[in-house]
């Protein structure tokens, strides 16, 4: 590696299961040619893609409750920016977190929801407590803050007073690698070939209480739950108590391959979300094509280009309505919406350079952000 080589040190400290973590690894996958990515703190399983172009260091790893995490991902990152203080290097963190504290160079955070405050339900005492501390280091620590849709960034205005040359919106990729025809073989054998509903069902906010109770009205259908690995029990009682319980299937986490083909080969991709900060999902669901239903929340609206079909209200009526308009039309084309991830990565990494100007901070700061 050359020494002019530019090193983007990645605070990976408050990724968890779900869409960051395919932050991760899609901008570790697409990241220059020639840049190097030193990361710290990243999840115990998780592993760097192996296409990769750029030089990628994992110096530490997750281990212990949040708490040890988080104290060690301070730790490293003080060593690691103690090691490297030079204009070169920029720290990036994936997502709110008070390992920054030990960052000893400016920090940029991706900032994805405020659903800790805006949907509150579900999140324990404790939990809350560390986002509200998390966010505020954010908040007064980081140099700027990319948000991942102009819903998250006009919540950080209205409920935290950022302004608006503090803040740029940053939309992630949404394609997804197919390389399999048809479904993938944990929903053929459990559908036998029926037609199936997808929702993505790994959160309490993802409204999949109001997919179970519009499946009545949509008999030709299985629905299929995507939890993740993450059982939620409200939804899990829902499906009991439902007539069409036998209809119904949860997944467990899915490889990305399954992942992929399971969307591609449904009748309809649905995101009945409460409150969502970007919903990738969504945009994924419509670059492979698959007809996509939205809750009536602003972000979903955002991500998917208007190209979804939109529920009216939150109601299981609402949805089953909009599923039937969603199937009764012709498919989306390929990449009806976002943008791959090659292209949000050089956006993200292009961003990232010109914060760390010094010219373009000082004259024009609103011009970064004009860059959505």
């Amino acid at each position: 590696m050359r020494a002019a080589d530019p090193t983007t040190v990645v605070d990976c400290s408050g990724v968890g299961p779900g869409g960051i973590t395919r932050v991760l690894t899609e901008v570790t996958r697409h990241w220059p040619a020639g840049g190097r990515l030193r990361l710290v703190a990243v999840p115990p399983a998780w592993e760097p893609p192996a296409d990769s172009a750029a030089y990628v260091d994992v110096v530490s790893r997750q281990s212990g409750d949040r708490a040890r995490a988080v104290a060690s991902a301070t730790t490293t990152l003080r060593k690691v920016t103690n090691a490297v203080r030079d204009e070169a290097t920029t720290v990036l963190s994936l997502s709110p977190s008070m390992a920054i504290m030990g960052s000893q160079l400016p920090v940029v955070t991706v900032v994805h929801d405020l659903a800790f405050k805006l949907w509150p339900h579900d999140l324990s005492a404790a939990v809350r407590q560390y986002r509200r501390a998390s966010y505020s280091t954010a908040i007064n620590r980081s140099r700027r803050l990319f948000c991942v849709s102009a819903r998250t960034r006009h919540d950080l205005l209205g409920l935290y007073g950022v302004p608006e040359d503090r803040m740029v919106v940053w939309h992630p990729g949404s394609d997804v690698r197919l390389v399999a025809d048809g479904p993938a073989a944990p929903v053929l054998a459990a559908t036998g070939g029926r037609p199936y509903l997808v929702v993505a069902g790994h959160a309490p906010h993802k409204g999949v209480e109001l997919a179970v109770e519009a499946l009545p009205d949509l008999p030709a259908h299985v629905l299929v739950v995507l939890t993740g690995g993450q059982r939620v029990e409200r939804f899990e009682a829902a499906v009991a108590a439902s007539p069409a319980a036998d209809r119904v299937l949860l997944l467990d986490r899915l490889s990305d391959d399954d992942y992929a083909a399971t969307i591609a080969g449904a009748a309809a991709f649905l995101m009945p979300s409460h409150f969502e900060g970007y919903g990738l999902p969504a945009a994924e669901a419509l670059r492979l094509g698959t007809p996509t239903v939205i809750s009536p929340d602003p972000a979903l609206h955002e991500a998917t280009e208007g190209q979804a079909v939109r529920m009216t209200a939150w109601t299981a009526t609402a949805l089953a309505r909009a599923v039937a308009e969603a199937i009764s039309g012709p498919r989306p084309a390929p990449g009806a919406a976002g943008r791959p991830w090659r292209d949000a990565t050089r956006h993200l990494a292009d961003l990232l350079a010109l914060d760390s100007d010094p010219g373009v901070r000082a004259s024009t700061p609103h011009s970064i952000g004009k860059q959505v």
